[in-house]
């Protein structure tokens, strides 16, 4: 309703009403907020709907929940950046409206021809937005990479679906999996086939190793609104998907896939914190940070492969993602709001900035410190849920990737604390052009507190996201 809505307007409104379209969309994905509190908090049975292709749970609620607000915050990010370069309002909300629709049904899809559709329908108006800068060269090149790898990623995904389907006869998901089990083809080579084929084309869309090339250049050349999306929801609808698959059809595949995910989880740490070491450009750094972070939502998820234990894999991954999703967010507006106020797109230029914009400096400490998992803050008990779940099978795969995973966090407090330490405590670069724009539009603000909240609470009270990753991972069961 709100993405018709939205086009409508912004086909009948003059130039300067075309606000109007902002405002609709930032209205209409906050009301859409209120029935997903309603239908949880009445939640008493699944409801199944299209001969089980499509699936409203509370694992879906939860999802979609996030997605909303995801979106409802990146909207406010977007306002001051597409009336202040004149770009054109009703494509860019249509798109990531559309993008938002897309996720929803992702969350919701138990067949493959359903599953496939809300991929791309998620994926598809990104490879626009993230080249929205039209005569910015990094964008256009970072779009084109972008647009290549999606189309091989679909390709990959839809090849890895047709084997199924050849293989079983089947669409949704239930059936597929029961088919593979009575006819012994649960561990075969064609199964473990078409598994390693989605998992490569998912893989694309949640930018793990060796499947990331795209991310850095398609992060920095983006809007910067744009990039808070990709590297949270977009990253999270991939993540979504392949929990469903990996749970709900390869749950009894073997060890194989389990063993895969390992070593993909543990090299994607590595690779992605170590190449965030090296760099001086935020917005490069926050992509190979989500790159590693990628490494950790997996983890649970590639155990729970070996040891078969999905619940509490499921659990642990999408407590990481809510936890994640927010505290990303603040990072990339802690970003916007330092690019405001100076021309360079080096941190290390950045002496001394939290002294002019006090507010910005103490959301860059709570944010990036949050991400390092230091306690109280919300990292700390993403992080935490995560080890539990690796630790806790006692298996040599689980306890190595643990280690891993502990080397990594030491590894990314480097870089989280180092941006907090330049603004805070490093003189001013006089050769820098300063902007002098200290002031944080109301948009921004919204963004900045909400965020904080959200990541503070759950560090404080974990308890309440806790909640949220246990009702979700009941779906393996439903």
């Amino acid at each position: 309703m709100t993405i018709v809505t939205a086009i409508s307007l912004d086909l009948l409104l003059p130039r300067k009403l075309k606000y109007i379209v902002a405002l609709v969309s930032i209205l209409g994905s906050l009301i859409a907020f209120v029935p997903i509190i309603f239908q949880y908090a009445n939640y008493s049975s699944p409801e199944i709907l299209f001969e089980g292709s499509y699936v409203i749970d509370k694992f879906s609620l939860i999802l979609k929940g996030l997605f909303i607000l995801v979106t409802y915050l990146t909207f406010l990010l977007s306002v001051n950046f597409v009336e202040s370069d004149e770009y054109y309002q009703g494509e860019y909300y249509f798109l990531l409206l559309s993008s938002l629709l897309g996720a929803l049904v992702v969350t919701s899809s138990r067949d493959l021809l359903t599953m496939f559709i809300g991929i791309e329908l998620a994926s598809t108006p990104m490879f626009l937005l993230s080249g929205w800068k039209k005569g910015d060269q990094k964008s256009n090149e970072g779009s084109i990479k972008f647009f290549l790898l999606g189309v091989l990623s679909a390709s990959l995904i839809l090849y890895g679906f047709s084997l199924l389907y050849g293989v079983t006869g089947k669409l949704v998901f239930s059936d597929i999996a029961n088919t593979l089990i009575q006819s012994d083809l649960n561990q075969s080579p064609v199964t473990l086939l078409s598994a390693i084929l989605i998992l490569a084309g998912i893989g694309f869309k949640i930018s793990i190793v060796p499947f990331h090339s795209w991310a850095p250049d398609t992060y920095e050349g983006a809007p910067l609104p744009v990039t808070a999306y990709l590297s949270v929801s977009s990253k999270a609808t991939g993540f979504v998907a392949l929990i469903i698959l990996i749970s709900k059809v390869f749950y009894d595949s073997g060890q194989g896939l389990g063993i895969i995910l390992v070593f993909i989880s543990g090299i994607t740490m590595f690779v992605g914190n170590l190449s965030a070491l090296q760099q001086t450009n935020p917005v490069r750094l926050l992509a190979y940070s989500s790159i590693a972070q990628a490494g950790f939502i997996l983890a649970p998820m590639a155990v729970a492969g070996i040891t078969s234990n999905y619940e509490d894999g499921v659990y642990a991954s999408v407590t990481y993602l809510i936890i994640y999703a927010f505290m990303n967010i603040g990072a990339f507006l802690v970003i916007n709001l330092l690019q405001r106020n100076i021309q360079s797109d080096d941190m290390y230029d950045w002496g001394g900035l939290a002294r002019e914009m006090p507010l910005a400096g103490i959301f860059a400490v709570i944010f990036f410190f949050s991400l390092a998992g230091i306690p109280p803050l919300g990292g700390w008990f993403a992080k935490f849920v995560v080890f539990r779940s690796l630790l806790s099978t006692g298996e040599i795969f689980g306890l190595s990737l643990g280690i891993i995973g502990a080397i990594n966090a030491v590894i990314a407090l480097v870089y989280y604390s180092r941006i907090s330490k330049i603004i805070w405590m490093d003189s001013p670069n006089e050769n820098v052009k300063s902007n002098n724009d200290t002031l944080i539009p109301s948009p921004l603000r919204v963004v900045g507190f909400v965020s904080l909240i959200l990541t503070i609470v759950s560090g404080i009270f974990p308890g309440i996201f806790s909640n949220l990753g246990e009702a979700s991972s009941i779906f393996f069961n439903s």
